[in-house]
């Protein structure tokens, strides 16, 4: 072992890697602060926190030939460096990676920020696989037994993962073809809840009755689903039925007054009212109106506005809504003699 040229190369290495250390932290960062972007800050933090792990590391394997180590010994002294130095350089293409497509992700949307978000972990997983294969290669593993064994284990994999990766290609669907977002009022089969939050697996909802509901993607991409936030305004549309002991004169003024009702009423506009059909037990006429708002507990409010006018205006005049009923006619004569 020849100590001087070990102590040459120490010295050196380690004098390199200290005024790489003091460049990056002193004096660089001088010159970043006057950019109206922080990334390059960032990027200089990581560096300064990376470099002298993995300057130690590279001075470490330069001088393990001048160390005179016996075989066994120098090769696992090779192996633990090369594998603190990928832990090191793993690490920092994580931070500086993450960093970017964060910023990437800020400046596009909120979706696809929320999107990255959840997928993080994700990419740090594969990030950290690949570096881990290319050690193993660097180190001389057999790279075809481990294919060989991730093959063999993928079909069960696979089958396990069936269910978790459908879930997070309709949370992907969700933020591409946005059916919904955040703080949308929406009405899934019998259920009527504002979104609260979009995961990776399943939404969370809050009912009107103020309990948390919580529905997988997949059940939320398909099937049928009525999104209320991007109504303009509501269209309603119903029938009222009055007794056909009403008069013609009250039937021609009915809508006149039902639009008086609907004008006055904030949020409202009348459409239409007409005498439609003579039905069975009743005179139908179809009222249209729209109620211009999206919040869903001020429409009802003006629903009920209308409703409790167009009943006081009939009470007022003096008709009567009419209920499912049967007028029997008897003949008098022919029921007296029946009796007799």
């Amino acid at each position: 072992m020849n100590v001087d040229t070990l102590l040459i190369k120490l010295v050196v290495g380690l004098g390199i890697t200290l005024a790489a250390t003091v460049v990056l932290r002193r004096l660089l960062p001088r010159f970043s602060r006057r950019t109206s972007s922080d990334f390059d800050d960032f990027v200089l933090r990581a560096l300064s926190d990376a470099v002298l792990p993995f300057g130690l590391v590279v001075t470490l394997l330069i001088v393990k030939t001048n160390l005179g180590l016996p075989n066994d010994v120098a090769r696992a002294y090779d192996v633990v460096l090369r594998i603190v130095g990928s832990i090191v350089l793993i690490r920092f293409i994580n931070r500086i990676g993450i960093r970017f497509l964060q910023s990437v992700a800020r400046r596009s949307d909120s979706d696809l920020e929320q999107l990255f978000k959840n997928i993080q972990p994700l990419i740090r997983a594969i990030v950290w696989i690949v570096g881990a294969l290319v050690l193993f290669q660097s180190l001389g593993v057999q790279l075809a037994a481990i294919w060989a064994l991730l093959s063999a284990g993928g079909i069960g994999v696979g089958l396990a993962l069936k269910e978790p990766a459908q879930e997070l290609f309709a949370y992907l669907m969700i933020l591409l073809d946005k059916p919904f977002t955040v703080g949308q009022f929406i009405n899934v089969g019998s259920t009527f809840a504002t979104v609260e939050k979009i995961g990776v697996r399943s939404t969370h909802l809050r009912s009107l009755r103020g309990e948390a509901v919580v529905m997988n993607n997949s059940a939320l991409t398909h099937t049928t689903l009525l999104n209320f936030a991007d109504m303009e305004r509501r269209r309603m549309i119903y029938s009222l039925g009055v007794t056909y002991s009403t008069s013609v004169e009250q039937m021609k003024a009915i809508p006149a007054w039902v639009e008086q009702i609907i004008e006055v009423i904030p949020n409202t506009s009348f459409d239409r009212c007409h005498f439609t059909e003579f039905g069975d037990f009743s005179l139908n006429l179809e009222l249209v109106y729209y109620i211009d708002t999206r919040d869903y507990t001020t429409a009802l409010t003006a629903q009920q506005a209308v409703n409790l006018g167009i009943m006081e205006c009939f009470a007022r005049e003096g008709i009567e809504f009419a209920l499912p009923s049967r007028t029997l006619y008897l003949d008098s004569d022919s029921l007296a003699g029946k009796l007799s």
